[in-house]
């Protein structure tokens, strides 16, 4: 009985193009679905209690971190799947930068899987990826924050609004700079439609998150917008 057309398509581009893990660069097994290895998935480290109230940062003892103490805050909860750390750092770079946008599914279903350790996000009405300058959304192709949303999205029932909030600047990266540097760049950075948000309790989804400027911008922006209540939820969060 002949193999199906399908089926041999698969083995030929895994024979000319084998996948590799993110993290290790070792060819996978033929048929792995996953993008790291089975040993690299167990680098992936969860983000443990006991946390930040708000931010979600590590090690502070379930109360507000030095920084959640002294700001005002727009957005009033940050939560993450794991630790910006070795595996998943290879894997953000590997959609981010690397074009793996099966990748980025994948992550979101990582957090899908996670949410239960966070139940007090609650149940937001709509899923918002923080949004790309058109600029870097044309260098790239896609929106990786898009992607985690749809993902998560489909896997827990809920909605994925794609629209309504823009990034109006095309910002320096963020990596480079500190806290007060980050949140000078990033003044006025997103705009939210009024038309959309009012009354919404809105969860931002993020690859990572760093000091959680780049969520707290998008977060006065749809504060503005009228939205009732903003949290935050990243693949992975930076001590």
């Amino acid at each position: 009985m002949g193999m199906d057309a399908a089926r041999l398509k698969g083995l030929l581009l895994d024979l000319l193009w084998p996948q590799t893990c993110a993290h290790c660069r070792r060819d996978l097994p033929r048929g792995w679905d996953d993008p790291l290895c089975a040993a690299c998935l167990l680098r992936l480290r969860p983000v443990d209690r006991p946390w930040c109230a708000r931010c979600g940062v590590p090690d502070s003892g379930g109360r507000l971190c030095a920084s959640c103490r002294a700001d005002a805050s727009a957005c009033r909860m940050i939560r993450a799947a794991s630790l910006y750390r070795e595996a998943s750092v290879s894997l953000i770079h590997a959609f981010k930068y690397r074009g793996r946008k099966s990748a980025a599914l994948w992550a979101g279903g990582y957090m899908a899987r996670a949410w239960a350790r966070c139940p007090e996000l609650g149940r937001p009405d709509v899923l918002i990826p923080v949004p790309l300058h058109r600029r870097r959304l044309a260098e790239r192709g896609y929106n990786q924050a898009e992607l985690l949303a749809q993902a998560l999205g489909q896997s827990a029932g809920l909605p994925v609004m794609e629209r309504g909030l823009a990034r109006l600047k095309n910002t320096k990266p963020q990596w480079a700079l500190g806290r007060k540097k980050r949140l000078e760049n990033l003044a006025g950075a997103f705009a939210a439609d009024a038309a959309l948000f009012r009354g919404l309790r809105v969860l931002l989804i993020d690859d990572v998150c760093t000091t959680g400027a780049s969520l707290e911008e998008c977060a006065r922006s749809l504060r503005r917008a009228g939205a009732r209540d903003v949290s935050a939820y990243a693949f992975a969060r930076e001590l």
